[in-house]
Parts: structure tokens; sequence; C-alpha cells
């Protein structure tokens, strides 16, 4: 190529500093070919296996199929610390010189816990990768761990099935797949025992990707008027223009239980309890998106005043509940073990609220992926367990940002959109009311 340069006439200078450039171009071409040539093989689909497991409530229960068990020390509380929405889509962001894995190495720090969940929206995208490098960090801090799983993990290039056997290679995860037959993947229960008698017990649920089936007549309005000063997070989701106008919607469609999950719940309470000599434990649910009982918890408690003996912490963004219940608070209520349920899916609320015997919780979203409010909310929330089984204390714990920031432009920029939004509809409101047209 020189040769034939330095033959048109182009001195050698000339001649040296084009070759270069080509060779980089080209260079630069192979390196971009390699890449996406991974990239595509990275997000190759991958299909799990689905459980053996086939339920039906006439079953007999098995202590030893139907349910995992953790030893509790008698002479110390035990402590349980959930993560919720890591919600990560690339692995590398999982790396220790990153916000999400210095997140979870100082809240375990800060908090020494026996246990850690996983409530949902743990990965997507390069969902099969990011999860492997999640079980590599739980097997590091080599507690037991148990996820569940969110409407986002499902979005990647594994099936949950997938991503089930991806976490059970850890041996000390406590995730099962559950019945196969039962609504979502990874329902399942873990029995804490202390001296050979189950103290408490665990449920894990999954709360699904999407609607369902249900009567919109059911759905509840609230005039926004009556939210626009004790609730801004539900007010600046009241519906502007139609029928509803000046309403607020109660719930969304992101997910919820299913009726086969709370049959399922009431006899794995019902077999447990046979098991430990006819006496029902205190139990915990922990799940992705909120029971539709969260939102008549939260009024009943702003209603009141917010009384801090009853609930703490932030409401700041709309619950996305169901827009209907399905039935799961009123089985808790009828069979009485159950005294925590702790979520996740809501980035920007830690609120803990206690209703009806029940302490509902939002737990502190882990990382700095898809939130704006990473400086504010980043870490995780404990449920400290004392002897006699009891979930005697529920705590947020925030910890300082460290690492490597991921600036979520995408959450910044529908933050912003909200924002403009709400004060275009309050000026349009305001003239309207001035003219008497509201």
């Amino acid at each position: 190529m020189i040769f034939l340069i330095c033959a048109g006439g182009v001195s050698l200078a000339v001649t040296l500093t084009v070759s270069v450039a080509l060779s980089v171009a080209i260079g630069l071409v192979l390196a971009e070919a390699i890449y996406f040539k991974k990239r595509f093989r990275d997000l190759k689909f991958s299909f799990g296996k689905q459980s053996p497991r086939l339920w039906s409530p006439k079953d007999r229960f098995d202590p030893k199929k139907d349910v995992m068990t953790v030893r509790k020390d008698p002479n110390k509380d035990f402590v349980i610390l959930a993560f919720p929405d890591i919600q990560v889509w690339e692995p590398f962001r999982l790396g220790k010189k990153y916000v999400i894995y210095n997140t979870i190495k100082n809240a375990v720090k800060k908090t020494e816990p026996d246990m850690i969940v996983l409530l949902g929206d743990n990965a997507f995208y390069y969902s099969r990768q990011c999860c492997e490098k999640i079980t590599k960090i739980m097997e590091e801090i080599g507690l037991p761990w148990a996820p569940v799983f969110g409407n986002h993990d499902f979005e990647g290039n594994a099936d949950l099935a997938a991503l089930g056997d991806i976490f059970m290679k850890g041996a000390h995860c406590l995730f099962r797949k559950g019945p196969r037959n039962l609504f979502g993947e990874g329902n399942y229960a873990v029995n804490i025992e202390q001296d050979g008698k189950i103290v408490h017990t665990l449920f894990f649920f999954d709360t699904g990707s999407g609607a369902f089936s249900y009567d919109e007549s059911k759905v509840r309005y609230v005039k926004a008027s009556e939210l626009k000063d004790k609730s801004p997070a539900f007010y600046k989701t009241r519906i502007h223009e139609g029928e509803h106008k000046g309403e607020i919607r109660i719930g969304e469609d992101w997910g919820a239980f299913s009726y086969d999950q709370i049959q399922y719940y009431k006899w794995l309470l019902a077999g447990i309890a046979e098991e430990n000599g006819g006496v029902k434990p205190e139990s915990t649910i922990f799940c992705h998106v909120a029971p539709y009982e969260f939102n008549d918890a939260y009024f009943e408690w702003i209603g009141s005043g917010c009384d801090p003996e009853k609930g703490f912490g932030e409401m700041n963004v709309k619950i996305g509940s169901a827009p209907v219940s399905t039935g799961l608070f009123d089985a808790v209520l009828e069979e009485g073990s159950t005294k925590n349920i702790i979520v996740g899916h809501e980035h920007e609320n830690d609120l803990s609220v206690l209703y009806k015997g029940v302490r509902l919780s939002y737990a502190v979203k882990c990382g700095d992926e898809c939130t704006a409010f990473a400086e504010t909310l980043n870490g995780g929330s404990t449920l400290t367990i004392d002897k006699d089984g009891r979930g005697i204390r529920y705590e947020n714990v925030c910890v300082p940002l460290e690492g490597k920031r991921h600036y979520d432009k995408m959450m910044w920029y529908y933050h912003e959109l909200e924002k403009e939004e709400d004060e275009k509809w309050t000026k349009i409101e305001e003239e309207e009311a001035k003219n008497g047209n509201a």
C-alpha cells in the first residue's frame, strides 16, 4: 500500500499517516464486529427446567419436600436483611468498583444479618449473566439467602425457570421453584428452627409481571382533593379528563397474588403447624408487588395524623398494588400467623405501617439502577426475630453511595417529565377554578 501511494508522488509522511489511519479504522471495525458478536451470543435466550412438582390441596404435607429450613442460634436474635429492586441490566455494574456491590457489602457490614432476602426485579436484559453475578456475590457473603422474582426479571435473556436454576447452584441459596401448576415461579417456604422447634416461617411468593382479569366496576376511585395535602404521591396521579376527572384510581396492573397461591399459603401453614406439634408459628411474607391492602393501611395512617407509633418512612410514589384485592390479606387475618409483609417494586418508597395487627413495609431500594432517589434511598431493610420467633423490629437501613455511579438518565428524564406534567395540569386546573369551570 505504501509503495502504491509513494509511486503516485505522495510524500512518505503523508503515506505513513494514511496507512496508520486505515489500520486504526480496520482495527476498530474488527473490534466492533467481535464486540457485537459477543453481545449477540450473550443475548442468546436460555430456558430452564420446569419444576417436577404438581400440587393439590389434597396432598399430604411433606416437610422434607415442601419447605426449606435454616437454624437459629438460641442465644441471639435472627436478623433478615432484605434487598429490593437491584434491577441491574449489565453484569459489569455488579463489580466491586460499582455502587450495587458496595451497597450490599456495606449494608451487610452495618446490620450483621443471619440471612439475606432479594425482593424481586433483581435483573433484566442480560438477566442470565446478572443473576450469575448476583449468585456469586451472595455466595461470597456466605449466608443463607432467598430470592423472589419481580415484574421485570423475565425481561431478559432467560426465562424465570433458568434464572431459578442459576440461583439454586448457590450452596447457600434457599430458592425453590415450587409447584409448576401454581401462578408464578418460586413460591416456597423456609422454616426458622431453634432447638428443633419451628419458631418462625418465611413465605416467598411471585406476584407476577402483568395484568390479570378483574371486574372494573370494583376498582376504587377517591377524590384528589381529599389527598392534595396529605399525599402528594397520590395526588400527582389524579385523572385530568373523562368520567373520573379529579379522581385518583387506586392500584395499578403490575402484579398480584393469585387464588391458587393463597390456597397454597394456607395449606403450607396447616402442614407446618401439624409438624410443629399443632402450634402455628409466627410468619412473614416476602413478595415484590404490594398487596392491595397497603392502600387501606396508608390511608388509615395519614387519616389519623401519621402516628409514629404505627408507621414511619416515606411514600414518594403511588402504591403499585393490584386495583382490587385478590384475598391474600383476608387469608392472613384468618390464619393469624403472618405479622409482617415486606415488599419492593416502588423504588422511591420505604414506608412501614401497622395495619390490623400486621406490619406492611416497603424495603429500601438497593443500588443506583432505575431510580432518581439513589442519594436518599439506598440500602435495604431488616426484620429482627427474637428467641420466641416474634418479629420484634423492622428497620430501614440506608448506606452512603460508594463506588462508580450509574446516573440513570432515563429515570431522571421520567422524573422531570412527571414534574413538568404536574405543573402543566396544576396551571390548567387553577385557570379552570378561576373561571368556574372546575
